[in-house]
């Protein structure tokens, strides 16, 4: 029997917040249902590795085949994983997945040290290389969504077609991570109103075309059924003690009969869960109706993600969010007494320092009790990668320079260090203000715990670059 180890890479810097890996968690499950029962999880974030300890673990499991999932800014810490997995077990297969080597396969083989990448949605690609590995095949010809090299040379099999009905997957393999270790770590979300909590997705892909983002699981919105979403929380419920759910799916909101119907699940089940999405609604298409019924089955925070007030950069990233429909949707969600949080992006190309202000006044007049601004990241595999790269910038090589907070990419016009003042300024702006202050106070659960957090988080993002 082949024995795989399935690794979550981490950026130490960017990464202080945590969420459970559902991504190799997807992948182990689906391995077993394959018929590969020995599949180990080692979460480098959640464990607070570095690659050398990471490596030591491994060597302790003397795993044959090694998973490594990276998001492009973990980039280098895959890479430093493999080098020393290749020099301790030399034996080993090592596959790489994720985000950034399904964008980025070339430059993730060209490290002798990778034998594999797994593109795209690769349950089952993955699970079609373990059969493979297992029965000694070598070539890898026909196996959709696999990258291999053949004869030293690079190949890339077709595409391999997402999963059409994610009610056919298995749930993620819960049983093969230490829950206890997610309670006592900061979150995805920072803010939380219990420490036995579970990551969710209830769906997968956006079907808008907005230039900035991922297309890790393409365009095609497709969903998991109320029914199948509502099994999944009984088992964490009832078999780990799960208190909060931490829905991370891209636009929750997408089918809204299907979301309303999840919450009224929950209802009627009177778990009296804590709900929280930080990964946002669509605001303008989001309805009162599916606030009130999540609000009433736990739902104390949301992120609606607006990224710019102005319409013309609206055009430009391609998201055409109606601004008047978020405004007031928003203050709705905060006068139900549901805290709502606001994402903002600034150094789109083009904008000007007085489209960044504007966005900034907005945020600052909104109802939003919460906010974070970024910079814009152009990630590869994104349009907006391509379109910055065909207009010749000359983008950095060094995956970790891809990340929301320390970067140096910038795709304005606006000097670097003016946007740098003015979002810092933005996060002052924001949150010196008495009465939003109150609202927060009123609205965060924890306050022992999380004021002082919030307090270290704010200093960050206004003092620090």
């Amino acid at each position: 029997m082949v024995r795989t180890a399935l690794v979550q890479t981490y950026h130490r810097y960017t990464q202080f917040t945590h969420v459970h890996p559902l991504g190799i968690m997807m992948i182990a499950a689906q391995a077993r249902v394959a018929g590969h029962a020995d599949v180990h999880i080692l979460d480098m974030k959640v464990e607070d590795w570095d690659p050398e300890r990471c490596v030591e673990e491994l060597v302790k499991l003397a795993p044959d085949v090694i998973g490594l999932s990276a998001m492009t800014y973990e980039a280098g810490c895959l890479h430093a994983v493999a080098k020393l997995v290749r020099e301790r077990l030399p034996q080993a297969v090592i596959v790489a997945g994720g985000p950034h080597p399904s964008v980025a396969a070339d430059d993730v083989l060209a490290d002798p040290s990778v034998d594999f990448v797994v593109r795209g949605e690769g349950e089952f690609t993955f699970a079609e290389l373990l059969d493979g590995l297992a029965a000694g095949r070598t070539d890898w010809s026909g196996c959709l969504g696999l990258s291999w090299r053949k004869d030293g040379a690079i190949v890339h099999e077709p595409d391999r077609a997402a999963p059409p009905d994610l009610d056919a997957l298995p749930f993620p393999a819960w049983d093969l991570i230490d829950h206890a270790k997610y309670h006592t770590v900061p979150r995805g979300g920072v803010i939380y109103a219990h420490k036995e909590f579970a990551t969710m997705f209830s769906s997968r892909a956006c079907p808008w075309r907005c230039t900035y983002c991922h297309n890790s699981y393409g365009k095609t919105f497709r969903d998991r059924s109320a029914e199948h979403v509502l099994a999944e929380i009984d088992l964490l419920v009832t078999k780990y003690g799960v208190k909060e759910l931490v829905f991370m799916d891209d636009i929750f909101n997408f089918k809204p009969e299907r979301a309303k119907a999840i919450a009224r699940g929950i209802l009627a089940r009177g778990y009296k869960l804590a709900l929280t999405f930080p990964n946002g609604f669509r605001g303008d298409i989001l309805d009162e109706e599916l606030v009130v019924l999540l609000k009433q089955a736990g739902m104390y925070r949301c992120m609606v993600a607006v990224e710019s007030a102005s319409p013309r950069i609206q055009k430009v990233m391609k998201k055409n969010l109606k601004i008047e429909k978020v405004e007031r949707i928003v203050d709705f969600i905060a006068r139900q007494g549901v805290m709502v949080h606001g994402a903002f992006m600034l150094g789109f190309p083009s904008e000007t320092e007085e489209e960044m202000q504007s966005t900034v006044d907005w945020a600052a007049r909104s109802s939003f009790h919460t906010a974070a601004f970024f910079r814009v990241i152009p990630f590869k595999g994104t349009e907006l990668f391509r379109q910055v790269e065909n207009a010749g910038f000359q983008l950095p090589h060094d995956w970790s320079a891809y990340e929301p907070y320390q970067t140096q990419i910038n795709l304005s016009t606006v000097p670097e260090a003016t946007i740098t003042k003015l979002r810092k300024s933005a996060y002052r702006r924001f949150y010196f203000n008495p009465a939003r202050l109150w609202r927060i106070f009123k609205l965060i659960p924890n306050k022992a715990n999380m004021l002082p957090f919030l307090t270290l988080l704010f200093a960050r993002r206004a003092y620090a670059r």
